[in-house]
């Protein structure tokens, strides 16, 4: 991917790029302040700056993360993995998405999924599916008008300290 012009974005106060180790600190913050169970003091306490470094490290070309910045902070970010370990799932990413409370309801998200859009035949993705906490009905939302549609669920396999949740498969096809 020509990280120059496929990621950076015209309007100097705002854009997407992609991910650097210098924003692992507020992809951190970000991610703890929107996931199910680190709002409720619960699971994801044991992500930290280590395990956020370890992702951006791991990124791709084919599988970047990208930071949504306003005025030179963060504001959210996404990110595409692979889905499934064999070569015939090679055309299918998780996504993952988490944009700061401050700026939900304001078209990040969505700004970020088209970026995702243009850039889909330079990652070669042809599926994206994102796994969604049954009571996260907000992000169920965002994802239904972006085109996604529910194809699965995982009943009780999220689990914390005695709390179990059923998380959602989303998914869409390009």
């Amino acid at each position: 991917m020509n990280k120059a012009s496929s990621v950076e974005s015209p309007n100097k106060s705002s854009g997407i790029r992609l991910a650097t180790l210098d924003d692992a600190p507020a992809i951190l913050r970000i991610f703890q302040h929107c996931d199910l169970f680190a709002t409720k003091g619960r699971r994801q306490q044991h992500v930290n700056l280590i395990d956020v470094m370890d992702w951006i490290d791991s990124i791709t070309e084919a599988h970047p993360m990208l930071v949504c910045e306003k005025h030179g902070d963060v504001i959210a970010w996404c990110s595409i993995e692979p889905f499934y370990g064999l070569p015939a799932f090679d055309a299918a990413s998780e996504i993952s998405l988490y944009v700061n409370p401050e700026e939900q309801g304001k078209g990040v998200g969505t700004q970020l999924i088209q970026h995702l859009e243009m850039l889909r035949a330079e990652l070669g993705f042809n599926h994206l599916i994102a796994y969604i906490y049954a009571s996260n009905v907000e992000s169920q939302g965002f994802f239904k008008r972006q085109g996604f549609e529910q194809w699965g669920l995982l009943p009780n396999i999220a689990q914390s300290e005695g709390v179990k949740e059923n998380v959602l498969l989303f998914g869409r096809e390009f």
